[in-house]
């Protein structure tokens, strides 16, 4: 391999190394090999310190805690989550078998089953109630302050409502076709466990709304009653998760190990997801919100 390739990759390599670390140790790194032979064994050393320098990352001096996008982890879970879905109820021998088993104890089975569809849709249900309390916030604070910041706020709640609704008719369209027998029939339990894997999703198409909210004093109280409301559809969908747990041991041994590998990850992804939607609404409506500058007319003092 030629000497100018290697070069040209272990310049690559350096700038793998966190931000913190080039700007501390990058220059003097970078003349140090360009000032000497670079060989594969170089390139190699540079690639094993970037490891090193990341899982280390905040024993850098002026390192910032590293923080992953809230968006980014939010598409990714809903990948994810519908990703196990698939894997879960595809396996319709294990689900049957499951079911079958855990009927045997009698009237238990419904109840845990009746149980978990309930709760999942009470959660779903409270996600979506939880928007009507920013509907009358956003028109009076347009009416206190017509040309303030809160009516430009309250305009971006309304545009980003209408921008959202679309994605949230198709997930309640396909949820409520799965529950209804549309496509691949689910059975008892499929139907049972189909509401877990949805309901997050819907937390996270809506989590916008009460962020935006949150950005004015007029609406800070909505986003907060907003996310005290996401708290509790949270709550439900871990309930439900119980009930599906309890249901799912009653019929263990009838169950494949990637059935039960694939339910038990999309459970603590959608707890979990649910969890950090509910406590990002309220972080974010406790926290002093970025006051925007007020319009004025004429001169006169700000609305």
């Amino acid at each position: 391999m030629g000497a100018g390739v290697l070069r040209a990759a272990a310049g690559a390599v350096l700038s793998l190394y966190p931000k913190a670390w080039r700007e501390r140790y990058g220059e003097e790194v970078a003349d140090l090999v360009a000032s000497r032979p670079v060989r594969l064994r170089t390139v190699a050393d540079l690639a094993a310190g970037a490891g090193d320098a990341w899982l280390h990352h905040r024993r850098i001096p002026g390192a910032r805690p590293l923080r992953l996008p809230l968006a980014a982890v939010l598409v990714a879970g809903v990948y994810g989550l519908w990703l196990l879905w698939s894997l879960s109820v595809r396996d319709i021998a294990s689900l049957q078998g499951v079911w079958a088993e855990a009927a045997r104890a009698g009237s238990l089975a419904g109840e845990l089953r009746r149980t978990a569809t309930t709760m999942f849709a009470s959660a779903g249900a409270m996600t979506l109630l939880s928007l009507a309390q920013l509907n009358p916030a956003v028109r009076a604070a347009s009416k206190r302050a017509p040309l303030g910041a809160a009516r430009t706020t309250g305009h971006r709640v309304v545009v980003t409502g209408l921008a959202i609704a679309l994605p949230i008719v198709f997930v309640l369209t396909i949820y409520a076709g799965l529950m209804l027998g549309a496509g691949q029939p689910l059975g008892l339990l499929g139907g049972a466990i189909t509401g877990g894997f949805f309901v997050p999703p819907l937390m996270a198409l809506i989590l916008p709304l009460p962020l935006i909210a949150a950005t004015s004093p007029a609406l800070r109280s909505a986003a907060r009653a907003v996310g005290k409301s996401l708290i509790v559809a949270a709550i439900l969908n871990a309930i439900a998760w119980l009930a599906v747990a309890v249901l799912v041991a009653m019929g263990l041994m009838e169950a494949s190990p990637w059935f039960v590998t694939a339910l038990a990850a999309g459970a603590v992804l959608s707890v979990g997801m649910a969890a950090l939607v509910a406590r990002t609404v309220l972080r974010r409506a406790s926290e002093e919100p970025v006051m925007l500058p007020e319009r004025t007319q004429l001169g006169r003092a700000p609305f």
